[in-house]
């Protein structure tokens, strides 16, 4: 018999201390992650932030909800987007999956959202009969160092073992790769003098005005207490000895060796010009949300990620705005850049079927923190 428990927001501080639920052969999220959603500015108490199925009354999956605001046509609503979904392989065919999806489906009165998944996926969800495409982005991954310990394995199973050689190779290029690196920031760095950055973990007025000016077609209005909140409750947590960590007993990421988000003003002349969000995980550096002003300032916004990019020692960029898309697709800085698509569905319930002119960042959905 299959018995799905729901987490809620009035939940979630019980959950942490029950020790029964950490101590199983299998998280179904960390702890750490928990208490984020519990510090979600958009959660209310009677919120759903995680299912659990039950099967003969063992945990045998899960599904995670990340509780946000979109805006559609002029209204603002409350959408769950999926942010994580796993049933154990030895109940494969029972209908745990389905389940769980109906579950989380239903206790949001059917509005849902689902950002970035896998083709697989996109098969079980169009099944479903719930959803209908939100928006497919189109960006790109531009690579600036070699990465042959990442690719290889990804491309050829077997060179999993050569992990430590491809380490060394990689090592040895970039040595000449960032030779020349350092005489392409001088390049940069002399182009963009008359601009000053500021790192914050408080979004103020002069931020607050730049994004309410660049923002009229997000499907999302991000504020203050969104960027407030996900700067100090990471999903992720910074781990330099990851390998001594717990992190095989759950599926999806709770820390990595390098994490860490960048709210960035840009100022000029003493006036804020821009804001952007980064995030650096390990080698890749991801630009989640962008605000300024896409006819004047794209270069200089372009050549403050490439900066970072090339200071951070990352391997390379992700990025879905399009017009620094494209000039990072110009650029000269990289070895090579690759096309990078992120589709997004939304439930039906929304009753909206057009969303050609929504815009939505690489940050939206559940994105912002993995």
């Amino acid at each position: 018999m299959i018995e799905i428990k729901r987490v809620k927001k009035r939940n979630i501080l019980t959950l942490i201390s029950d020790e029964d639920f950490w101590n199983h052969e299998f998280l179904a999220i960390s702890k750490h992650r928990l208490y984020s959603h519990f510090k979600n500015p958009n959660l209310e108490e009677d919120d759903l932030v995680l299912l659990l199925s039950y099967l003969d009354k063992e945990l045998v999956g899960y599904l995670g909800v990340f509780i946000d605001k979109i805006m559609l046509n002029g209204k603002e609503e409350k959408i769950g987007w999926l942010s994580t979904w796993w049933v154990h392989p030895k109940t494969k065919g029972k209908g745990i999956g389905r389940e769980l999806l109906h579950a989380m489906y239903t206790d949001n009165k059917g509005k849902i959202g689902i950002s970035q998944f896998t083709p697989s996926a996109k098969r079980v969800y169009d099944k479903s009969g719930y959803f209908v495409d939100l928006k497919v982005n189109k960006g790109v991954k531009a690579v600036l160092r070699s990465n042959m310990s990442f690719v290889m394995p990804i491309l050829f199973s077997k060179t999993k073992k050569m992990i430590k050689v491809l380490n060394m190779f990689d090592d040895f290029i970039n040595i000449f790769i960032n030779g020349k690196l350092s005489i392409q920031r001088k390049f940069i760095t002399s182009k963009n003098h008359t601009i000053n950055l500021e790192y914050v973990n408080i979004v103020d007025h002069e931020i607050l005005s730049v994004i309410h000016k660049f923002n009229k077609k997000d499907i999302s209005y991000k504020g203050a207490a969104f960027f407030e909140w996900m700067k100090a409750y990471h999903w992720v947590i910074k781990a330099p000895l990851l390998n001594e960590t717990n992190k095989s007993k759950y599926e999806f990421s709770m820390y990595d060796v390098a994490f860490d988000y960048f709210l960035i003003k840009l100022k000029e002349k003493n006036r804020c010009v821009g804001f952007i969000v980064l995030q650096r995980r390990n080698t890749s550096l991801k630009v989640l949300f962008t605000y300024y002003d896409k006819t004047k300032k794209v270069d200089v916004v372009s050549d403050i990620i490439k900066l970072h990019a090339i200071d951070l020692g990352v391997r390379e960029i992700i990025c879905y705005d399009e017009e620094i898309s494209e000039n990072l697709n110009k650029s000269k800085l990289f070895l090579y850049k690759r096309k990078k698509v992120k589709q997004s569905i939304i439930s039906k319930a929304f009753g909206s079927t057009n969303f050609e002119e929504v815009r939505m960042n690489f940050g939206d959905g559940d994105c912002s923190f993995a």
